[in-house]
């Protein structure tokens, strides 16, 4: 099954204050933390990079956030980079029920090369570290 796409302008206007839509950046927590797409964005990782080896390693808790932080009937959007992370990270989202996802083409390179909007903002209720703990804490 193909994933709908949608154009970082389309992506941008979707995430806005005002859109209807939420961006789930799968990148790395280093990776979102130099820089996000400005408005509402998530930062749950795909997978994680071994500091020394470079080894890729998925997280574990992934769908556990996602199910924690994310409405399963919302629209979101997911991106990375120009690799496969959003692609995996989105069919891992539809296999776990969540009914409205759509792919950013091209990632944060297509989304600067298009002069929108980028900001650094890593806090509460955005950043990976305290949506893990809020998922964890729920579950307990």
């Amino acid at each position: 099954m193909a994933l709908p796409v949608i154009s970082p302008q389309g992506s941008s206007e979707r995430i806005a204050s005002d859109g209807d839509a939420t961006y789930v950046d799968v990148r790395t927590v280093a990776e979102f933390a130099a820089g996000r797409p400005k408005g509402r964005a998530v930062n749950i990782p795909i997978e994680f990079y071994h500091p020394k080896s470079g080894a890729t390693h998925p997280n574990e808790a992934f769908l556990l956030v996602a199910r924690h932080a994310l409405d399963t009937a919302g629209s979101l959007i997911i991106g990375a980079d120009e690799g496969e992370r959003a692609a995996q990270a989105a069919g891992a989202l539809l296999e776990a029920g969540f009914g409205r996802v759509e792919l950013m083409l091209g990632g944060m390179p297509k989304w600067e090369a298009a002069g929108l909007k980028v900001t650094g903002d890593n806090r509460d209720g955005v950043s990976y570290a305290s949506l893990l703990t809020a998922a964890r804490r729920a579950k307990d």
